[in-house]
């Protein structure tokens, strides 16, 4: 049986993001949970009995963050006991004015962080062999992980060889990527015959499994409620076999709601789901919304929305599926211009609304949109 090598894979930390739905105390907080996220992983490393940490590209948000945010991402780095290696992706590529080459980086660094600038083979620790593909632009011109390894020759008995590679896979970009991307055909083929043992890749940030081999570890801490698995570090575990175990270390969440609002009961409904929710703090909400209310209601609409708000890290009214609209006045019923069996309907719930019947507002507004969708 060989002797097995465990380490943890993450990628797409990209420390000094902003997000312009978190005011500044909700952004001020974000940006500290990336962070400490980082120094979770440490934790992780050190519990895990993990040999060393990879980071397969977008460390940083780009090559301009401010001095305060390298500093202190070196703070957090020190606070992981096994070396680091990262690879420049395509948010901090190592191009001219890269922050790699800077006086704050160079100067405030830890020791046993190494920064992939080429394709030589690094051995991280005995045995294990560290090969990437930094991007040097954020315009690859071509296969963005083909330099780490085209030219390899499958490695020696007992030795382990790992790519980290920054980018999209052609087979799950759909055609939509503007730059290049990662002929996955190929890096099958290098793992089949025996160049490559492990494939890390960064770029997209939820957790995914290519093969059994070829993993993208996602972010460290969600960055969008389009994400379905962020917040993980991989565990990978590599002997006769191979075993990798996600493992959260993210602690925030963005969450899309979908509302129907017609009623009181349906604002209550919304407000209950609210209450139910952990970690608001920690938590984004983006609402998307439909239906139509009386002004009081939408009032005590407004003023729940506004009071969560305060209470979660934001809470959005997701303007392209926002159409909750004023029910409808004496004056939008009669331009429907219905008769017969509709109109009778019609006059009989305002005379319910009328005498405090909510479920006939509610009623009105739905006869209202139909017969206004139906013309």
């Amino acid at each position: 049986m060989e002797k097995s090598i465990t380490f943890l894979h993450s990628s797409d930390w990209q420390l000094g993001m902003m997000r312009r739905f978190l005011g500044p105390d909700g952004q001020a907080r974000w940006g500290q949970a990336r962070l400490d996220a980082v120094a979770r992983i440490g934790t992780v490393a050190e519990r895990t009995g993990a040999a060393f940490v990879v980071v397969t590209g977008d460390v940083f948000e780009h090559n301009q963050v401010e001095r305060q945010t390298i500093l202190r991402a070196c703070e957090a780095l020190k606070r992981i006991p096994v070396p680091v290696v990262l690879l420049p992706g395509n948010h901090d590529a190592l191009e001219p004015g890269s922050l790699w080459t800077s006086s704050q980086w160079q100067a405030h660094a830890p020791e046993h962080v190494t920064v992939v600038t080429g394709t030589a083979p690094i051995e991280i620790v005995p045995g294990v062999e560290i090969v990437g593909a930094p991007w040097r632009s954020r315009r690859p011109l071509s296969d963005p992980a083909a330099p780490g390894y085209a030219d390899l020759a499958p490695v020696a008995d007992g030795t382990v060889r790992i790519l980290l590679a920054h980018g999209q896979l052609t087979s799950l970009s759909g055609g939509m990527s503007e730059v290049p991307t990662i002929d996955q055909a190929a890096l099958e083929a290098a793992v089949t015959d025996g160049r490559l043992q492990y494939v890390g890749l960064g770029d997209r940030h939820s957790t995914t499994q290519v093969t059994d081999r070829i993993w993208f570890s996602g972010t460290q801490e969600v960055t969008s409620p389009e994400e379905d698995a962020p917040g993980n570090v991989l565990k990978v575990t590599i002997g006769d076999g191979i075993d990798v175990e996600p493992v959260r270390v993210g602690a925030w969440h963005m969450v899309d709601h979908r509302v129907e609002l017609f009623d009181a009961e349906s604002i209550t409904a919304l407000e209950d789901w609210f209450a139910e929710l952990p970690d608001k703090e920690r938590t984004y909400i983006r609402l998307a919304g439909d239906g139509s209310l009386a002004l009081p209601l939408l009032t005590r609409l407004d003023t729940i929305i506004d009071a969560q708000g305060e209470v979660f890290a934001s809470v959005e009214r997701w303007a392209k599926f926002w159409t909750v609209r004023p029910a409808p006045d004496a004056a939008d019923l009669e331009s429907l211009q219905l008769s017969g069996p509709a109109r009778a309907a019609m006059e009989e719930l305002r005379q319910a609304l009328a005498g405090g019947d909510e479920g006939a507002g509610a009623a009105l507004s739905l006869m209202h949109r139909l017969a206004r969708d139906a013309g």
